[in-house]
């Protein structure tokens, strides 16, 4: 049984994955409480309901992202290149979690505010917040790409919605086919989008 101390950090982790692998739906108090070991009380002792797990659930995920956003996405580190270091990091992802639960998960945020919808308002806001934040990057790369001229972008904004859009739709379609070929040419295809030629493996660099 895990000590107190640790049980409110356990139950943030245990409801991130059982969202990501299932659904939110079936991701229930009893089935978050038995895979993380933990009472019901202690549950309601550090939460008032699954909703607001859910909500610190996808704070805390996203706090430990955003750090390794930072890190992808450095001023310091070329526009193009950031770009594919963000669906390298999106790719490897991917396929450690295929690895450890046996198919294809696809991206949790669009998942999960696909099945909110207008049911859990809150949810879906908080989702629509870390989305909008993940789109930024994109949008800042793009935009110094354009002004070094390794690309034309003039409306780095709109193009950087049509890049998020195609990378979501791929990670979607990949979970329902439960097949990570649609993620793994997701660098191609925004390459060829931002219309670069054909993208170095980041196997390849020194």
């Amino acid at each position: 049984m895990p000590r107190h101390t640790d049980s409110r950090q356990r139950l943030l982790e245990i409801a991130t994955d059982l969202i990501w692998e299932s659904s939110y739906g079936r991701a229930s108090v009893d089935r978050i409480c038995e895979r993380a070991e933990i009472r019901k009380g202690s549950f309601y002792h550090h939460f008032e309901s699954k909703e607001q797990l859910a909500l610190e659930a996808l704070e805390h995920q996203w706090q430990i992202y955003r750090r390794e956003l930072n890190d992808i996405f450095s001023p310091l580190v070329p526009p193009l290149e950031r770009l594919r270091l963000h669906m390298a990091k999106a790719r490897e992802t991917q396929e450690a979690m295929r690895e450890k639960v046996g198919f294809v998960c696809g991206c949790p945020l669009f998942s999960l505010g696909c099945e909110v919808g207008t049911l859990e308002p809150a949810i879906r806001a908080k989702v629509h917040e870390i989305l909008d934040q993940n789109l930024r990057y994109l949008e800042a790369a793009i935009r110094d790409a354009h002004t070094t001229g390794e690309i034309v972008a003039p409306d780095p904004a709109w193009k950087a919605r049509i890049i998020f859009d195609y990378c979501e739709g791929a990670h979607t379609r990949a979970r329902i086919m439960n097949d990570l070929q649609p993620i793994r040419e997701i660098e191609q295809g925004v390459m060829e989008i931002l219309g670069v030629g054909q993208p170095v493996e980041l196997s390849a660099r020194g």
